[in-house]
């Protein structure tokens, strides 16, 4: 379900939405203990304000489920997440030498040992797009885990694309030793049925960050008059041209001369600085332009893009942010999880500065 049907779920509870609720491993894992051992596996602490996004919305559902359950995250900056979150954190299993000879991945290897089930909150961890580092990675956690016989559930999820064979195989070999996939797009579930993963095993869902909150907000209309306060986030990706920052640069000075609008940036990924500066060096404007500094807590993030009028985001949970807190959003549509998610995303291929202006109206 896209935002663009949005006013037909803005009443319901996210367990409706979702459709988890009922097939989540919860009612399972109660059953083998009053006090389940969960280990959660993620890019978290990784500067990535949707991950953690995602994190803090699972862990709500996960302390309302489960409130004896015993949680402790693999992540990739343990510190981060303890500040963050509140949770025991340790590092993730290495992949490399340099990380293997650190050691300090021998308690996270007992944790999965002793573990009652391992849990992926959510992300896009399966896919080549930018890096088939990631794909054996995660793949390698998963399988860790089967060898100690440990049931694996996946949430929120995209899958795919994939550009190299052997990615796609790795996945569907890593995937199929899984207990069940809760993918958040039509794509992954496509994606998945293609690669042969049963049917029993994939569940239609959203992204865990939507348990963030018990009720949708009503969207609210774009500003029509005074001044409109837009927060922007952009980010690095490979195979963009350089062309689109140019247009980008050029609608944003639009939407300054057209709309009054104010113009924020928010760095909602790693890197992404960089990318607005490129943007920035761009413009007639950027004099007037901010940068707002997000804050660490999910409750605090959602309550500072509140204030905005509009988001336009690259990012998939700028734009998940947008829709927990009502503020209408246009997604510039970089990877298929953008347009999976919303109706109103403009694609980057051939992207015209008029565009934006025109998806207001």
């Amino acid at each position: 379900m896209k935002s663009g049907a949005y006013s037909k779920i803005g009443k319901l509870k996210i367990w409706e939405i979702v459709k988890l609720t009922r097939t989540l491993p919860f009612s399972k894992i109660r059953a083998h203990s009053p006090t389940p051992k969960l280990v959660l596996i993620g890019s978290f602490g990784a500067g990535n304000v949707g991950d953690e996004l995602i994190l803090a919305g699972f862990l709500q559902k996960i302390r309302k489920e489960l409130p004896k359950a015993k949680v402790v995250v693999l992540a990739g900056n343990p510190k981060l997440v303890r500040r963050f979150h509140g949770v025991d954190a340790l590092p993730m299993l290495p992949t490399g030498l340099r990380s293997f000879w650190k050691m300090n991945w021998w308690r996270s290897l007992q944790k999965i040992r002793t573990a009652d089930a391992i849990i992926f909150p959510g992300g896009g961890l399966f896919s080549d797009e930018e890096s088939w580092q990631a794909v054996f990675l995660w793949g390698l956690h998963i399988l860790v885990a089967r060898y100690f016989w440990k049931p694996v559930y996946l949430l929120g999820q995209s899958v795919g694309p994939f550009e190299k064979k052997w990615t796609r195989k790795f996945t569907r070999f890593c995937l199929a030793k899984t207990e069940w996939i809760g993918v958040r797009d039509a794509a992954s579930e496509a994606e998945l049925t293609r690669s042969g993963i049963p049917a029993r095993k994939i569940r239609s869902g959203r992204d865990t960050a939507l348990w963030l909150i018990a009720r949708l907000p009503k969207m609210r209309e774009v500003k029509k008059r005074g001044v409109l306060k837009v927060l922007v986030s952009v980010r690095d990706f490979p195979k963009i041209e350089p062309r689109f920052w140019h247009e980008l640069a050029r609608a944003l000075d639009l939407l300054t001369e057209k709309k009054h609008a104010r113009i924020f940036f928010a760095e909602f990924g790693a890197g992404d600085r960089t990318v607005w500066q490129k943007v920035r060096r761009r413009t007639k404007n950027s004099a007037t332009w901010k940068t707002l500094a997000l804050p660490e807590s999910a409750e605090e993030i959602l309550r500072a893009v509140k204030k905005f009028d509009l988001v336009i985001g690259m990012r998939l949970h700028s734009l998940i942010a947008a829709q927990l807190t009502g503020v209408p959003a246009v997604g510039l549509n970089y990877s298929r999880k953008i347009g999976e998610f919303t109706d109103k995303a403009l694609s980057i291929k051939n992207f015209k500065k008029e565009q934006l202006l025109k998806s207001l109206s």
